[in-house]
C-alpha cells in the first residue's frame, strides 16, 4: 500500500529532514565564515613584521607593496561582512548562533581596521627617515612591533581555539604596549627629534598600541561567544 500523502506524521518527519538539512548547511557556512576570518587576520599578521622592519629600514619598495596587499585585506573583510549579515538575515539565528555571528562581525572590524593601521606605518614614509633616528627610538618601535605582532596573532589563536580565557591573559600584557608608547613619547618629548618626527612617531607608537588592542579584543569576543557574558568596556577605537 502506498503512502498517504496526507498523513500527518509523514509531513512532520518530511519538515523534520527539512529542518536537519538547513542546520547542516548553516554549521556549516558558519565553519567558513570562521575559517575566512582566521585567513584574513593571519595576513594581517602576517604583515607586521615586515611593515616595521620595512619602516625602520626606510625600505619604501617593501612599504609600498604591503600597503598595496592591504587593499584585498579590505576587499575580503568586506565580502565576509556581507555574508554574516546575509546568514542573520536568512536564517534568524538566536541564543550561541546570534552570539557567534554578532562576535563574528565585531572581529571583521578589528581585523580591518588593524590592516589600515598597518598602512598608516608604511604610508608615514613619505615624511619621515627612519633610519636615522636614534638607535633607542629605534629600538622602542621594534619592541612596539614584535608585541603587537604577539598580542594580535594571540588573539586570532584565542578565537581559532575557542579559548574563553585568553582574553585575561592578553589584557595583561597589553600593559606592556602601554608602556612601550609611553617610553617612546617621553624619550620625544627629551629629544632633539623635528616637530614632524615626533608627530609621526607618536603616531606610529599609537597605531601599533592599536593593533595589539584589537588583538584582544578578538579574543574578548571568543569569551562572550562562549560564555555569553559580554566583557567590561575596553578601549579600541
Amino acid at each position: 500500500m502506498e503512502d498517504d500523502p496526507q498523513d500527518p506524521l509523514r509531513g512532520l518527519e518530511q519538515e523534520r529532514r527539512d529542518r536537519r538539512g538547513l542546520r547542516v548547511d548553516f554549521d556549516a557556512e558558519l565553519e567558513a565564515c570562521d575559517a575566512a576570518l582566521l585567513d584574513v587576520g593571519r595576513q594581517v599578521a602576517s604583515a607586521i613584521a615586515p611593515m616595521t622592519e620595512a619602516f625602520l629600514t626606510g625600505d619604501a619598495e617593501t612599504a609600498a607593496q604591503l600597503i598595496a596587499a592591504d587593499r584585498a585585506v579590505d576587499v575580503a573583510c568586506e565580502r565576509l561582512e556581507e555574508r554574516g549579515f546575509t546568514l542573520i538575515a536568512r536564517q534568524s539565528p538566536v541564543a550561541g548562533d546570534l552570539r557567534r555571528l554578532v562576535a563574528l562581525l565585531k572581529c571583521i572590524q578589528d581585523v580591518s581596521r588593524s590592516g589600515d593601521l598597518l598602512r598608516h606605518v608604511g604610508e608615514s614614509l613619505r615624511w619621515i627617515h627612519p633610519p636615522s633616528l636614534p638607535a633607542k627610538l629605534r629600538e622602542t618601535v621594534q619592541q612596539l612591533g614584535d608585541v603587537s605582532h604577539a598580542l594580535f596573532s594571540e588573539g586570532l589563536e584565542a578565537w581559532r581555539a575557542h579559548d574563553a580565557l585568553a582574553a585575561n591573559e592578553l589584557e595583561r600584557d597589553d600593559d606592556q604596549v602601554d608602556l612601550l608608547q609611553k617610553v617612546l613619547l617621553t624619550d620625544l618629548y627629551t629629544g632633539t627629534q623635528s616637530v614632524e618626527e615626533s608627530v609621526s612617531l607618536a603616531l606610529i607608537a599609537r597605531y601599533y598600541e592599536r593593533i595589539a588592542d584589537h588583538g584582544v579584543e578578538i579574543a574578548r569576543q571568543a569569551t562572550y561567544v562562549l560564555t555569553g557574558e559580554r566583557p567590561p568596556p575596553f578601549d579600541v577605537t
